[in-house]
């Protein structure tokens, strides 16, 4: 459904129930330094991305940075949830988009002051096509942003607006 491989979750899920010590993943990442605040990320055998500061946080924005990147997992992994979610209840997807916003105290990154250095005020909206009511696409929504593993790991409340 929506070419995603539900067969292959339902046989982990399935994997998982056998044995339970299965349900733990492990990720890894290898960062190394290149030059000023640029860094190199390597994971598995992925061609590795680059990471930068904007010249008014001290770099030369030659790449998004780790915040950048941040807010794109958040996104990405809600879309997935979402899609993979909408797959299983059998719904049609003709088109999924996500935007995701946040805010960061720049202040406290650079030592000014104390507060939250994380993101700030994340809100995500949803625009989603699909042979579905709305309020079943909201409901999906709402789950796909309860379950979402990235999403989970921030620790926020995340605004949800659904067009």
């Amino acid at each position: 459904m929506n070419q995603i491989s539900l067969a292959a979750a339902q046989q982990t899920a399935s994997a998982i129930k056998e044995n339970p010590a299965l349900k733990i993943r492990s990720w890894q990442a290898q960062i190394q330094w290149q030059t000023g605040v640029q860094n190199k990320v390597t994971i598995r055998d992925f061609d590795p991305i680059l990471t930068d500061e904007p010249e008014t946080l001290g770099g030369t924005d030659q790449a998004p940075n780790p915040v950048e990147y941040l807010i794109g997992a958040a996104g990405s992994c809600f879309a997935i949830t979402f899609e993979v979610m909408a797959s299983e209840k059998g719904i049609p997807l003709k088109s999924v988009d996500v935007e995701i916003k946040a805010d960061l105290n720049a202040a406290v990154f650079l030592g000014m002051e104390e507060g939250d250095g994380g993101i700030l005020n994340p809100v995500i909206t949803l625009r989603a096509d699909a042979e579905a009511p709305k309020g079943e696409l909201k409901e999906i929504a709402q789950a796909a942003l309860a379950k979402s593993p990235v999403l989970s790991s921030l620790k926020k409340d995340i605004q949800l607006i659904i067009q």
